[in-house]
């Protein structure tokens, strides 16, 4: 039975929602600007040929790997500083305008000075293999590059939750107390077996709260962020936490690594194939030159991208049997769909998604959906 429009209109604030409409509408508009801008700047970085001027500037004797990591160093930093002028002034102002960060500015930055430096570093590892494997195995660098990447992938996901997410967050053992007692008890009432549940203090960087499943084997963590009890119920956070738990059942991040190397494989055979053709279009002398590399990174991104739709798309399959889950274990389907609504209002979300958010930005169905897929199964159960 579908929802009437009355009875959901009822789950939201209504001043929070004429907000959202506003906040999307001007952060629509700074997406749209902030991607032209993206795209001017690299068309004038190679219209300039300015990766052949900067790679004049580093033309004396130093170790060759040495200058693979200069190179690609200045490359970014050039980048990355015109990105986040663009975005200080753009998104973050706007996410202050409407109360949704915690952040300061100096934080901000410190943020994208840890980001910037996890890039530096993954993008000089990706680069010299490159070459590496261009000079070694010409006609089999890409096979040898996905196997390589693949697991790189793998390893990535499974040192998530102790290396990589605690430059940017504090995890803890949930408090203890009455709500994590009752909370353990969810797990023995399923038969299931975790070493704890953990909190993620996201309320340092965002007014909004959420939950997550992260890391592998031994390294899976059910993160809830610390500002969840504070506006949410008992019943609302156990249904949240079972929609975790459908996650970690379900296998939701197995599924998603099989993925990755068959899109990783596909696109390093492409940049292969499409390679040497490129090279020539862009007048370099060798198709391994380090001068090459700004080129090798921005087409591999544009390749690895064509595949997005199909993520989001499996990634909103996974999302919508895990709600269902959570549906089947809890008293009331509805405390699910009421915690979606309230997470709606306090991060601004939108309820629909256009045709083109759905194609390259939803990786969860709409708010909407899930909340009529929480009545409707309510009524039917």
């Amino acid at each position: 039975m579908r929802m009437e429009n009355k009875e959901f209109n009822k789950l939201f604030d209504h001043e929070r929602r004429d907000k959202a409409k506003k906040y999307h509408k001007q952060k629509n508009r700074y997406f749209l600007l902030n991607n032209l801008v993206k795209i001017l700047l690299v068309i004038i970085f190679f219209y300039y040929n300015f990766e052949t001027k900067l790679f004049k500037t580093l033309d004396f004797n130093i170790w060759y790997t040495l200058k693979i990591f200069i190179y690609i160093s200045i490359v970014l930093l050039i980048y990355q500083i015109f990105v986040n002028i663009l975005e200080y002034y753009t998104t973050y102002q706007l996410r202050i305008k409407y109360n949704l960060t915690a952040q300061n500015a100096k934080e901000w930055l410190m943020d994208n000075i840890k980001s910037f430096m996890l890039t530096i570093l993954l993008t000089f590892i990706f680069s010299s293999l490159f070459i590496l494997l261009q000079n070694t195995f010409p006609e089999n660098w890409w096979i040898i590059i996905a196997i390589v990447l693949s697991i790189f992938v793998v390893l990535l996901n499974y040192l998530l939750p102790i290396i990589v997410l605690p430059i940017f967050y504090k995890l803890k053992p949930y408090p203890k107390g009455e709500l994590k007692n009752s909370l353990m008890k969810t797990f023995d009432k399923l038969k299931i077996e975790i070493e704890d549940i953990y909190e993620i203090n996201l309320s340092s960087k965002m007014t909004s709260a959420n939950a997550a499943v992260i890391g592998m084997g031994n390294t899976r963590k059910i993160l809830l962020s610390d500002n969840l009890a504070d506006r949410f119920s008992f019943e609302e956070i156990e249904a949240i936490l079972c929609h975790e738990i459908g996650h970690h059942i379900n296998n939701d991040i197995y599924k998603n690594l099989l993925l990755q190397p068959i899109i990783i494989t596909i696109t390093a055979y492409i940049v292969k194939q499409s390679w040497p053709s490129l090279i020539n279009l862009f007048g370099y002398q060798n198709i391994d030159a380090i001068i090459s590399l700004p080129l090798l990174l921005i087409f591999w991104g544009i390749i690895y991208s064509l595949f997005t739709p199909l993520q989001l798309y499996l990634s909103r399959i996974y999302e919508r049997k895990a709600d269902r889950f959570s549906f089947e274990v809890i008293d009331d389907p509805m405390e699910l769909g009421r915690a979606f609504a309230k997470l709606a209002d306090d991060s601004l979300s939108r309820l629909e998604f256009r045709w083109w958010e759905k194609l390259y930005k939803a990786s969860h169905p709409s708010i909407k959906a899930r909340i009529e897929k929480a009545k409707e199964f309510k009524d039917k159960h």
